[in-house]
């Protein structure tokens, strides 16, 4: 077996993935590992990995290597049975997607992984947005966001990040809580429609966001559709107040804040509104968000 692990090279987890994961890999085929130094080598190296023909690429990193290597893969057109497998080693700050498959990084149970060698056929997110006045488009595996997620992301990127990337992270969620307010959004699928003042919007493949949110308790990566965490107008005291039972994975109840699913998401804003996947800041509305069935394999 062929295997392309995909590593980010900031990952504070580094020696943990050389001392003891890279060595069970090995036991299993030759690996090759491509650490990241730029913003764009994890989509890269995807790429390159998928006109290799390895038979499995690994993303070492949090969700947003994930992502890229996700849109790498992709980006060929190939259908899933054409595509080397997909798998994650949660060495990154963020990993939620990870908490979904319950991959953590003990080295039995990444060596019980690849004897078994049996992925399974999961869905894709797929966000059309506006991005430089041009429609654009991505994919995600995890959770893509509007409303004050893609803020908090918006100004990670924009700050400094001296104190590490947990910090600021931190700072951005508060920074966020103390300027963002609540903008006109509307959702529409086939079967519903929301239409008021949004806090925050969450549209999930997986079940986590925003390290270790539970927002789509009931969503499973290979059911055909996505989950969708719905935040009206409450007050950042409410939503702070909140954190806890996301955390514990039960449902809020709160008339503001609603639970629902579908296949394909309209959004719209009478202002400027961002989204973001996977952590990777991405545009603006309106935007499409979709499911596209069983278009990876995926090993966990």
């Amino acid at each position: 077996m062929r295997v392309a692990i995909i590593l980010n090279s900031l990952s504070g987890k580094k020696r943990v993935f050389y001392s003891r994961l890279l060595p069970v890999i090995r036991e299993f085929g030759s690996a090759e590992v491509f650490e990241t130094k730029s913003e764009t080598d994890a989509f890269d190296f995807s790429v390159h990995a998928v006109s290799q023909r390895f038979d499995l690429i690994i993303a070492a990193g949090g969700d947003g290597t994930t992502n890229q290597v996700l849109n790498g893969m992709l980006q060929s057109g190939l259908a899933a049975d054409q595509l080397p497998a997909l798998s994650i080693l949660p060495v990154g700050s963020g990993n939620d997607f990870a908490r979904t498959v319950k991959i953590t990084l003990d080295a039995d149970a990444l060596r019980k992984r690849l004897v078994n060698f049996s992925p399974l056929l999961v869905d894709v997110g797929s966000v059309r947005f506006q991005k430089d006045s041009k429609e654009s488009h991505s994919y995600f595996l995890n959770v893509c966001s509007a409303g004050m997620g893609p803020e908090v992301v918006n100004k990670m990127q924009s700050g400094k990040k001296r104190l590490g990337s947990s910090m600021a992270y931190y700072k951005a969620i508060l920074s966020t809580f103390g300027t963002y307010r609540c903008m006109p959004v509307t959702i529409k699928t086939t079967s519903w429609e929301w239409r008021n003042s949004l806090r925050s919007l969450a549209i999930g493949n997986g079940k986590y966001f925003g390290s270790g949110l539970c927002i789509a308790p009931d969503a499973k990566p290979d059911d055909g559709e996505l989950g969708a965490f719905i935040c009206g107008p409450v007050s950042v005291f409410e939503f702070i107040r909140y954190t806890n039972t996301l955390k514990s994975g039960r449902k809020i109840s709160n008339p503001k804040i609603e639970y629902k699913a579908g296949k394909e998401f309209e959004l719209t804003s009478e202002s400027p509104c961002r989204i973001e996947a996977d952590g990777e800041l991405l545009g603006f509305l309106p935007a499409t968000v979709k499911v596209i069935p069983q278009r990876i394999k995926f090993l966990y």
